[in-house]
């Protein structure tokens, strides 16, 4: 058996192909073209299928050529992961309503105040997941949609987002699965049901939503136009996968109650599993149903997390390499005192959870002239840190931290953050994390493997750990983020 993990990334589209015993057998990327105009970012969805065929005859190609390939004897899945909000209209007979409509679109930040305005906050975040209404959700663009191209949804047949118009374009089949329900603000996520009164709303029927599935489930075959595209192989199936983050974790062993899985990328974003769950409105971390029947999971995303390292190495550093960067901060080498460093609050995009601080922004604190850039570097991370701290706690704490994504090439960030968080951080030598995850649910949906944990004993990647030290000291610095913080936005 073979699996091509696809993962529709914001900024790449990636296929990495893996056999039975989740060996890697060949990776292949492409940017995601996105088309950017002021406020407004779209993209082709017919576009993404060509591109995701085309990565996966690289992929069968490259896999051939090492000798890893028997072609045709084979049975091959497609599964699925990736972005969740991105929205696609479709009409009755299949075809694109209008270009698809990228998450990162802010187009509709006045209808998301409507949202606000119309559905009471808490009941709203019970439902839904969310504790607040974004221009990110596909309820805030279908409000906008509805004023200001009407004829488009007049026209729409169906209603979907990326993931789930990617199965129906290779199975004939509008499946959309649980997982990233929560990213819609158009569901009930606890109920597993449609929200009949945001629909309402937003102008659309619970008709013209996608059949919901569990996570990982079969979507059946591929259709012959798509089969004549792709490599020989004995059948060709699709899995609809889960959410990124989710697959992540699977991929990284880390699908856990009190395990925090951390991407430290661009945007900081933290996931786990809750044991019991019970929903509080004064808890800030959204919820979406899970993987198996019943699991909940815990979720933030940050968008301050390394694009503030990113910002201050541009502005503030002349570009210095991220490995020089890397050496100084090593070199440094000292312990840290709490009056021996700034304290930096990254709120450079504003709101940031758990906290909803509507006036927050990016601050230095505690400068002096003894400081130097290095030492604002390091305020820096240890600001990130911080607010991982912050996320941490408000999912109730964790026992520990799994971390993936770019971030964890700094050995020197990783350590800070595990003094920070005052837990074990483990960083897992697997750069293909979340396409390792979606291929583990089609393994067990085919059979292949019994459980989830099953793929801890197929390739599992080796890990380094970073315990936590200092904890008097880390837990001082972190009361002045916090006092800062409150003094400043609270």
């Amino acid at each position: 058996m073979r699996v091509y993990a696809v993962d529709l990334g914001t900024t790449n589209t990636k296929v990495v192909l893996f056999d039975e015993r989740l060996r890697r057998l060949a990776i292949a990327s492409a940017p995601t073209d996105l088309v950017r105009s002021g406020d407004r970012v779209e993209l082709s969805a017919p576009d993404l299928l060509e591109t995701v065929l085309r990565l996966i005859r690289s992929c069968a190609s490259r896999a051939s050529d090492a000798g890893d390939m028997d072609a045709g004897s084979h049975h091959a899945v497609i599964a699925l992961t990736g972005q969740a909000e991105s929205l696609v209209l479709v009409d009755a007979d299949g075809r694109d309503v209008r270009p698809a409509i990228s998450w990162l679109d802010d187009r509709a930040s006045i209808e998301a105040a409507e949202l606000g305005e119309r559905f009471d906050a808490a009941e709203a975040f019970a439902i839904t997941g969310e504790p607040t209404p974004s221009t990110t959700w596909p309820a805030a663009k279908l409000r906008w949609l509805a004023r200001h191209e009407p004829d488009a949804l007049e026209r729409t047949e169906r209603v979907l987002m990326l993931k789930d118009d990617l199965v129906r374009r290779l199975t004939g089949r509008a499946l959309g699965e649980r997982t990233t329900r929560g990213f819609t603000y158009l569901h009930d996520v606890l109920a597993g049901t449609p929200w009949s009164a945001m629909l309402d709303f937003v102008s659309i029927s619970a008709e013209q939503l996608p059949t919901v599935v569990a996570a990982g489930a079969d979507a059946g075959v591929v259709r012959e136009a798509v089969a004549a595209a792709m490599p020989p192989a004995a059948s060709w199936r699709v899995n609809v996968g889960a959410l990124d983050h989710f697959c992540a974790m699977v991929g990284t062993g880390s699908y856990l109650p009190g395990v925090v899985s951390e991407s430290a990328g661009t945007v900081l974003s933290l996931s786990m599993l809750a044991g019991d769950f019970a929903f509080d409105p004064a808890h800030s971390a959204s919820f979406h149903a899970g993987i198996a029947d019943g699991d909940v999971v815990l979720f933030s995303g940050v968008d301050g997390g390394g694009i503030s390292l990113e910002w201050f190495r541009r502005e503030g550093l002349a570009g210095m390499p991220y490995d020089e960067l890397e050496t100084a901060l090593l070199a440094r080498g000292r312990r840290v005192r709490p009056s021996s460093a700034p304290v930096f609050l990254p709120y450079l995009t504003g709101v940031a959870p758990p906290d909803l601080f509507a006036s927050a922004r990016g601050a230095f604190l505690g400068l002096d002239l003894a400081h130097d850039r290095i030492d604002m570097a390091y305020a820096v991370q240890e600001g990130v840190a911080h607010i991982l701290r912050r996320n941490v706690d408000a999912f109730g704490g964790a026992r520990q931290i799994v971390s993936t994504g770019g971030g964890t090439a700094s050995a020197h960030w990783n350590q800070l953050k595990a003094d920070a968080c005052g837990v074990d951080l483990l960083v897992p030598d697997e750069e293909e994390a979340t396409c390792r995850g979606a291929a583990v649910l089609a393994l067990v949906e085919a059979g292949e493997l019994a459980t989830l944990a099953d793929a801890d004993d197929l390739a599992l990647p080796t890990v380094t750990r970073y315990r936590p030290r200092d904890a008097s000291v880390h837990d001082e610095r972190y009361r002045l983020f916090d006092d800062g913080l409150r003094r400043l936005f609270g």
